[in-house]
């Protein structure tokens, strides 16, 4: 569950080439052939999430949602009512992943249209165990932030924050499976599912066989896809993420729709300049980690951090680079009993024994 972004320092070089797009209204543009993109408000630093309708003969594609928020509501009535749309006329709802700003209108929207709401097979176990309506999933990360030196004074707003979004999910949809390089019908096209893992463990990209991409929050201008490392999912989601770059690479997407900032029209380029700012957080991680628990070194990392909402995103991040170089090597990890009934865990630069 994330849906903070990092921005990147000095980035980025890549100017993105002219091309036409045709601005429907402040909030709604077409940006290729029958899609839309629509500009969803969201409650966190990033104020949007760039959601699509793809229309096809006599009916439409939803891509990605929005949460379950008045503002968010009400862009989509919007929407729905410049273009034309009949809530029956949304043939079916695609998730490019499960983190609330992309997943949580979707059981709203599900009840309003009566559509299928598809998400990748292995994203589905994760929704389900993530969005338990009783909080069982919020109350591990309270005890997963502790351990990791979380202080309980503010333990207890980033619980209180988690429960919030916890709210912005609900309804929950019947969820439908999409399996990785199955082919799916979007309006006049054929999208292939291509799985990248890293910013969620089920995240996809669907591709189709000219270049364009529905891209979600994979690669994004400007600014790093949140990787985060949360209690019961992939243990290695940065090692994940990376490898989901070098996949990405190789398919020749142009453009890249994503779910946040500008489109992208040269992805090999700002995938290079993602892979560079992730080797520079890891030796960053690296000088950091003398003996200091993540929220230590997150401090170090983020020093700047305003709000309880920057503050999660930032620890799950730092937790992933932190495993990524326990995992190779470079840090070892220990836990230390600090009172009778708790126990944090420290990181350091691993030492080799001298002879």
């Amino acid at each position: 569950m994330c849906y903070t972004c990092y921005r990147i320092p000095n980035s980025s070089r890549i100017r993105n080439s002219c091309v036409r797009k045709n601005r429907v209204t402040e909030s709604i543009t077409q940006v290729a052939q029958d899609i839309f993109q629509v500009q969803v408000p969201v409650p966190f630093p990033l104020k949007t999430v760039q959601c699509y309708l793809v229309r096809e003969e006599g009916a439409w594609t939803m891509i990605d949602t929005g949460l379950q928020y008045a503002p968010a509501r009400q862009a989509w009535a919007h929407a729905f009512q410049t273009l034309q749309i009949e809530p029956r006329a949304i043939r079916q709802i695609v998730l490019t992943h499960a983190h609330p700003d992309h997943y949580g209108l979707a059981g709203y929207f599900q009840e309003m249209t009566g559509a299928p709401v598809f998400l990748l097979d292995h994203e589905i176990e994760i929704a389900v165990f993530e969005w338990q309506a009783d909080g069982e999933h919020m109350d591990m990360i309270a005890r997963y932030f502790a351990k990791h030196g979380l202080p309980s004074s503010i333990g207890e707003s980033v619980h209180e924050r988690q429960m919030q979004v916890l709210a912005m999910v609900q309804p929950q949809p019947v969820l439908s499976p999409l399996r990785e390089d199955e082919e799916i019908q979007i309006g006049a096209e054929t999208y292939r599912v291509v799985w990248t893992p890293g910013h969620a463990d089920g995240h996809i990209v669907l591709h189709r066989a000219d270049g364009l991409a529905f891209t979600g929050d994979h690669v994004l201008m400007k600014i790093t896809p949140n990787i985060a490392l949360w209690p019961g999912l992939a243990p290695n989601p940065l090692k994940d993420y990376l490898d989901a770059l070098n996949k990405v690479d190789r398919l020749n997407i142009t453009p890249a729709l994503p779910g946040h900032r500008a489109i992208l029209y040269d992805l090999p380029a700002r995938i290079a300049e993602l892979r560079a700012h992730h080797a520079a957080r890891l030796n960053d991680c690296v000088a950091a980690a003398q003996n200091c628990t993540a929220y230590q070194v997150c401090l170090e990392i983020f020093p700047s951090l305003k709000t309880v909402d920057e503050l999660r995103m930032a620890l799950v991040e730092t937790l992933s680079h932190l495993e990524y170089l326990v995992a190779e090597g470079r840090l070892v990890r220990e836990e230390k009993r600090v009172a009778q009934d708790q126990e944090v865990i420290l990181y350091s630069a691993h030492r080799v024994p001298s002879n």
